[in-house]
């Protein structure tokens, strides 16, 4: 009953073939022929035929190679896997779609991240009008300062450009692009005995962090003891850029400064 019960079960939970329930199909014919032999014999033979038959059951469930079951695959040694519902397989096919997500390396995102915070947030800016009062502010200093005639003047009047700005300057034949060139120039001119400046006529334009000024001034400065001064009429471009941690305050990123041309005599002047 117990070699009976097993093969039942064998059937029930491994898909088996027919042919592993051969052995058991033969035994029972063969018992009915044998309905005359003595008990013993019989029980003997039923013994032996489901014992045969349930090494049958056990070779057939392992020597099954692969079958299919809801649509998906079981193997030797493995149960099969729950059916899926339409809801779950739609998701994870829309998993399976979705584009994998970007993963910042964590040396890029610290740089991002002082990037951003090194850049100020704009809060309080100045109008335009208080823009252009500021950068007119900056260049009457640099006038101011260039015409001092104190020891000090060269110094002051570098110190108002940009590390990195580029001066061309009015009696200069190179442009200068150090600090320590541009000083070297203001040792020059700056020091010219009793130098002036006038006829001084800004245009001033203000690009949010970037501002320009163009127009004209005269220089002139004693050439020898005999009062006999030398006047130097120029036009000029001064280009700013806004302090990142003062609004109000400008740096010089660009001046040129060049002596007025002779004009063609078909040229017409402008207003």
């Amino acid at each position: 009953a117990s070699s009976l019960a097993y093969i039942v079960f064998k059937m029930k939970y491994s898909g088996l073939t027919s042919i592993a329930l051969l052995p058991l199909s033969c035994a029972f014919r063969t018992m009915i022929s044998m309905s005359t032999e003595p008990v013993a014999t019989r029980r003997d033979f039923v013994a032996t035929a489901l014992a045969a038959s349930s090494l049958a059951v056990s070779l057939s469930a392992y020597s099954e190679p692969v079958r299919q079951k809801n649509q998906g695959q079981w193997q030797y040694g493995k149960s099969p896997e729950p059916a899926q519902s339409v809801e779950q397989n739609k998701s994870t096919e829309t998993i399976k779609s979705a584009e994998p997500a970007k993963i910042v390396e964590p040396a890029k995102q610290k740089e991002q991240l002082i990037a951003q915070a090194s850049v100020p947030p704009k809060k309080n800016m100045p109008t335009a009008t208080e823009d252009v009062a500021s950068v007119c502010k900056t260049t009457d200093t640099w006038l101011r300062e260039v015409t001092s005639g104190t020891p000090d003047a060269p110094k002051k009047v570098t110190a108002l450009y940009a590390p990195d700005a580029v001066l061309w300057g009015t009696v200069s034949q190179q442009v200068r692009d150090t600090p320590e060139e541009i000083l070297a120039y203001f040792n020059s001119f700056a020091t010219k005995p009793n130098l002036e400046v006038s006829g001084y006529k800004p245009i001033i334009r203000v690009y949010d962090d970037i501002a320009v000024n163009s127009g004209y001034y005269t220089f002139s400065w004693d050439l020898n003891d005999m009062n006999e001064r030398l006047t130097k009429k120029a036009r000029y471009s001064f280009v700013y850029q806004r302090d990142p941690e003062d609004p109000y305050k400008w740096w010089i990123v660009d001046h040129h400064s060049s002596g007025l041309p002779n004009a063609p005599k078909d040229l017409k002047p402008a207003n």
